[in-house]
């Protein structure tokens, strides 16, 4: 049986907190041998993928969290099914820029406003516009990564692509940045498929960046957005938010003063 899954991660922090500090990073299984995506490794690179969490203000221990892309100073991109708790109740968010939030306590920086596409529908995310931006307090001194502005085609199927998200790995432990190389497999209107079935998206993968070079300069062409999950087994594949789609929703947010 196949179901569809979203990608962000949702938890009780005090629930998930208690066993984990008390492993090793070597028992976490997060060394670069080790750790992925689904089957990539640590990313101790690529500055501008963050992670985005969000606090629920009156349950503090309750959490959310996602990946996003610093695509100008002060502008995140993410996926819209992250953020609809955070606009609808009251959540704090902030952006970690860090590489591993087990063993680091930042840096943090505030997120001062969420805004998701208007026409996505939170109900079926296969309808598409699962495409948000995070608006920060204050503009970060990195480099923003460009998002793709020419829709993919079917002469791009088996072209190289990187996908980097702070979701869970094959041993179940996220909350790293990990990035895989793979290849793009599926070219459609409203999603892109990207990775086989031991290198692609997870949980907390949600909104990270599909990476291919455009004119020889790494772009963001998708956002990662649902997975499926068969027989019980999640994470068997990942699907992503063609960025072409949607770019005036982006660019306002982008080219705003």
């Amino acid at each position: 049986m196949r179901k569809t899954i979203l990608f962000f991660t949702a938890a009780i922090l005090s629930a998930c907190t208690a066993e984990v500090d008390d492993l090793s990073p070597s028992e976490r299984e997060t060394d670069a041998a080790s750790a992925g995506i689904i089957g990539g490794t640590v990313d101790h690179g690529d500055p501008a993928v963050v992670q985005i969490v969000g606090n629920q203000k009156d349950e503090p221990a309750t959490f959310e969290t996602c990946t996003a892309t610093l695509i100008a100073p002060k502008v995140l991109l993410t996926a819209a099914h992250c953020v609809v708790n955070w606009i609808y109740f009251d959540y704090e968010v902030q952006a970690f820029l860090g590489t591993d939030r087990w063993v680091e306590d930042g840096p943090l920086v505030s997120v001062k406003e969420v805004h998701m596409h208007p026409q996505y529908d939170y109900s079926n995310v296969t309808l598409g516009y699962d495409i948000a931006v995070a608006i920060l307090d204050e503009p970060l001194d990195i480099t923003p990564v460009p998002y793709n502005r020419t829709p993919l085609t079917q002469a791009d199927v088996g072209e190289p692509v990187r996908l980097i998200g702070f979701g869970d790995d094959e041993t179940g432990w996220g909350d790293v940045k990990k990035h895989v190389s793979t290849t793009v497999h599926t070219v459609q209107p409203l999603r892109l498929g990207f990775g086989d079935a031991n290198h692609h998206t997870c949980k907390g993968d949600s909104g990270g960046p599909a990476l291919m070079d455009v004119n020889g300069v790494p772009t963001i062409v998708g956002v990662t957005s649902y997975g499926d999950a068969v027989n019980g087994q999640i994470c068997t594949s990942g699907w992503h938010t063609p960025v072409d789609r949607y770019v005036e929703f982006v660019d306002q947010f982008v080219n705003a003063p």
